[in-house]
């Protein structure tokens, strides 16, 4: 049964209604029509979790209530597209209820397969930065009244990463110590994505001659726009004893055959990104 404070709200509405019409509305529509309403609006979005693969469009939703009782949620629903073709529909059951003459703020988050936003839309490829529309509908219980629905929209935009083009440029070896041998490898990096990215971790592998020599962390700063390449220096400690005679001749000064491996960890205005890259080819060694 309805509690005190719904049945005292009921009978306020009841009693508003009545008085509109005396003033002079000419039906029950219009009267609720003149009530006051509940509303909603997008306070932000913005892409969470972004990944090769897939990336979350979190939508923070705020609802206010005209009312003096509480107002229950029911239901939100949401569709994305862009360009006119539909990316994502969806919906969630909001738990709770906006307090009487208060806000509440709703968190919307929708999960984005990248690969088919990629088949979806002519003409993306990785790398690109789409635009979106999304529509959300709020449904609300309003007493008296029953189920309303508040609809709002926003534009943005959503990344599709893609994987740097990595290049060993060289390997510089430097004296040939009993119990170290220090060197350098020389990377360079091209940012084949539409939006800047800056380098703020490198985790690298080097294999030469077929067996691997060097693993290492390090941090990193370039920031490059669109297109732009940067020179990372790698520098590395590597043991004689551990390479064997075999890498010890390679390092010696000759042609390798190399692979490479590792993760690039950088920030974007999405947020942060994990990119790995893997390549083989062949080096020249380089005595310093």
């Amino acid at each position: 049964m309805p509690d005190v404070r719904q049945r005292g709200f009921a009978a306020a509405i009841i009693a508003f209604f009545s008085a509109t019409l005396v003033a002079g509305c000419s039906s029950l529509d219009e009267v609720i029509e003149s009530a006051p309403k509940p509303s909603a609006r997008i306070l932000g979005a913005g892409v969470r979790n972004l990944s090769l693969q897939s990336l979350d469009l979190v939508f923070d939703v705020e609802v206010s209530n005209p009312y003096n009782v509480s107002l229950p949620l029911v239901d939100l629903t949401y569709t994305l597209g862009s360009g006119g073709k539909q990316l994502l529909s969806g919906s969630i059951k909001p738990s709770g209820s906006v307090p009487a003459n208060g806000k509440s703020v709703l968190q919307l988050p929708a999960r984005l397969d990248l690969a088919s936003v990629v088949k979806t839309l002519p003409g993306v490829k990785p790398g690109a930065v789409v635009p979106y529309e999304a529509q959300l509908n709020l449904i609300v219980d309003v007493p008296v009244v029953g189920e309303m629905t508040l609809p709002v929209e926003r534009n943005g935009e959503i990344p599709v990463p893609a994987l740097p083009q990595i290049t060993l440029l060289s390997f510089d070896v430097g004296d040939l110590g009993l119990d170290e041998v220090r060197a350098e490898a020389r990377l360079r990096v091209k940012n084949t994505n539409r939006f800047r990215i800056e380098l703020t971790r490198v985790r690298f592998d080097l294999a030469l001659g077929g067996r691997k020599v060097a693993s290492t962390r390090l941090s990193a700063s370039p920031k490059l726009a669109p297109g732009q390449t940067a020179v990372v220096k790698i520098p590395l400690s590597l043991s004689p004893r551990a390479l064997g005679a075999g890498v010890l001749d390679v390092l010696s000064g000759s042609d390798a055959g190399y692979a490479i491996s590792g993760r690039l960890d950088v920030m974007t205005r999405y947020g942060e990104l994990a990119l790995p890259f893997s390549q083989k080819g062949n080096t020249t060694v380089r005595r310093r």
